[in-house]
């Protein structure tokens, strides 16, 4: 006998975490926001640099003679 889906994949309601929003210190403001400035921009410079594959050549070309 098959169980329902319904029982299989229950669905959990938990309640949300109400924190009081905290204050960054501007000298922390500053680094964290020099931090994510200089990761942002050393993940363009990675995706940048791995080579993209053009639809359908995932070989290199080789000429056949």
């Amino acid at each position: 006998m098959k169980r329902p889906a319904k029982a299989l994949n229950p669905q959990m309601n938990l309640p949300l975490l109400n924190a009081p929003a905290t204050a960054v210190p501007d000298h922390k403001q500053k680094q964290l926001t020099l931090t994510l400035m200089e990761l942002l921009t050393n993940a363009v410079r990675e995706s940048n640099s791995v080579p993209r594959r053009k639809g359908g050549e995932d070989e290199p070309h080789e000429d056949h003679r």
